[in-house]
């Protein structure tokens, strides 16, 4: 993994912030998959996916993959290009 470069505490951070983020998205969209609580929760993913990309260029896709992994749970579709899994 390229993460090895970077500093290991940030980077389970930002895992530990992409894990709570998509959680939240998932939990929301089970309840009201069309609701604006839903729709706000996919914003604030998507923010947080669009800030990896420019801090941590190559690497942000490592950090996307193991939030992935750890939840077991895919991205929503949003505006930030990824070859991470897509569900909705």
């Amino acid at each position: 993994m390229h993460l090895a470069m970077q500093n290991a505490e940030t980077i389970n951070r930002l895992v530990e912030q992409g894990e709570f983020l998509l959680q939240s998205f998932h939990d929301e969209h089970q309840r009201d998959p069309a609701g604006v609580e839903t729709e706000f929760a996919r914003g604030e993913l998507m923010g947080w996916r669009s800030t990896l990309d420019p801090l941590y260029r190559d690497y942000a896709e490592d950090i996307v993959n193991r939030v992935i992994a750890r939840t077991r749970l895919t991205i929503p579709d949003g505006e930030v290009p990824s070859g991470a899994a897509y569900a909705y």
